[in-house]
């Protein structure tokens, strides 16, 4: 079989793998062509133009490449530190640790958190960060060398859960600083064809209402994303209902954070209500099964989500970057936090995830019309998986075993706007291994030199207790 890595660097290809993944389900006897980066023709053999020459793919598998709805790419060097630590991890750690850093330190980060992400089987990370100019350059630069798709943000902060609040000045002040940064962000990205810009304000308690109606009006205006955590925390749900009288989404409600070009992080504490207002507005929410393991958050009912019309996807919030245990991490959480008690043995039946973690992710990351299918008119942003293994043959049930079986290990190349970026759990086009052989130290020294508080300590520290 010649390899997709060669196959990719002509402008037009035409694939006819085993199986295809498609928005109506997995297909035998089906071709997928490729015509300057976006997918011309997805259908039987018959219907190829004459002389176009199809390549065969035997016992391999095309699917969408994945979308990581949420993560925060400054978190690549200290996963493991989070490990066993009490809730609010943002505020000891994650905080202290990207605040530190420069911009050669936000590039490293980046890209090697793009590595994972390749390695792991996403083709798209929606970004979630404020940040200068110039380290959002340097993000870019990273993502440019990788050949990732990314939505980047910028935004603001200013935090009102402090006793000495913002003044009325300083708040209008803070918001004309939002904007300008925010114009200069999206101008930007606007040249960059594989990065969408986006804005974000951190969460309830770090921004009056006054900047999250301001930069949420301006990012629907600019048909930019607006990003918020969203009812996460106990803590956060607690502080919005003793200071303002409302459940955090109901105040971003209030102030015009909601609608079709928002996207809502975590979303594990709401209510039917609130759960109505996503629904209603045409909200999206990214749901982030692992962060609720790892972190201690609730669940997010995410079943709720799909039965009711709630726009989806899923996202790792930095946590594992491997989609395809991110996909059996989504069905177990519900199976064991919704299914369970319910004896509903089906949790989505496999594809719900799947869905949500391809087509709902980019839908969620307004790329919704870009990529996240295997469909004509969409960029060609997918997977090639070997379906060889013994885990997954004989095959029964395709869907059931990309969400339970598949490892990373199968993935044999990662295609992103037709071109092979990933072969063999190697990059094309530059080399992984001096890259993080130069920067381990430097990823090293930026975690021992923030002010990271941990709580809990080394593993080893606990094992004869």
């Amino acid at each position: 079989m010649t390899g997709v890595s060669e196959l990719t660097k002509s402008g037009s290809y035409a694939l006819a793998p085993e199986l295809v993944l498609t928005p109506e389900g997995a297909r035998t006897d089906t071709v997928v062509q490729v015509v300057d980066g976006e997918i011309s023709y997805v259908g039987s053999r018959d219907g190829i133009d004459a002389g176009t020459s199809v390549v065969d793919l035997p016992d391999r598998a095309i699917v969408p490449g994945f979308i990581d709805a949420h993560t925060h790419l400054g978190q690549a060097f200290g996963k493991a530190i989070t490990g066993g630590e009490p809730a609010q991890i943002w505020r000891r750690i994650w905080a202290p640790m990207e605040s530190s850093y420069d911009a050669e330190t936000v590039y490293v980060s980046a890209k090697w958190m793009f590595l994972e992400a390749l390695r792991g089987g996403f083709t798209g990370i929606v970004n979630f960060a404020v940040m200068n100019g110039e380290k959002a350059s340097a993000l870019h630069q990273a993502a440019a060398d990788v050949g990732i798709r990314l939505v980047s943000s910028t935004g603001a902060a200013l935090p009102v859960d402090e006793a000495q609040q913002p003044s009325s000045c300083q708040i209008a002040e803070s918001i004309d600083g939002a904007l300008k940064r925010a114009e200069a962000h999206i101008s930007a990205c606007k040249d960059q064809p594989l990065i969408t810009p986006s804005l974000c304000v951190p969460a309830v308690q770090s921004a009056p209402g006054e900047m999250i109606r301001a930069l949420s009006e301006f990012a629907a205006e600019k048909g930019a994303l607006f990003q918020i955590h969203t009812n996460e925390h106990h803590v956060e749900v607690h502080w919005s209902v003793c200071t303002h009288g409302k459940r955090p989404l109901e105040y971003f409600a209030e102030h015009g954070a909601v609608g079709p070009h928002t996207l809502h992080h975590h979303c594990t504490l709401v209510t039917d209500r609130e759960i109505e207002i996503l629904r209603e507005t045409g909200s999206a929410v990214s749901y982030n099964p692992l962060a609720s393991a790892w972190k201690g958050d609730r669940v997010a009912p995410a079943l709720a989500f799909a039965s009711r019309g709630v726009r989806f996807g899923i996202g790792t919030d930095s946590t594992r970057s491997d989609a395809l245990r991110l996909l059996e991490s989504a069905e177990t959480a519900q199976r064991l936090s919704q299914g369970m008690q319910n004896a509903d043995f089906s949790c989505g039946a496999a594809w719900t995830w799947i869905d949500a973690a391809t087509r709902g992710s980019a839908d969620a990351a307004g790329l919704g019309g870009v990529t996240g299918q295997i469909a004509q008119g969409h960029r060609a942003d997918f997977l090639v998986l070997d379906r060889r293994q013994p885990e997954v043959s004989p095959s029964w049930d395709f869907e059931w075993e990309l969400v339970r079986l598949y490892n990373r290990d199968q993935i044999e190349a990662v295609v992103i706007d037709g071109r092979c970026v990933m072969a063999h759990s190697r990059p094309v086009g530059w080399d992984a291994e001096d890259f993080l052989k130069t920067n381990r130290t430097r990823a090293q020294e930026a975690v021992s030199a923030a002010p990271i508080i941990r709580c809990h300590g080394r593993s080893a520290d606990f094992r004869n207790r």
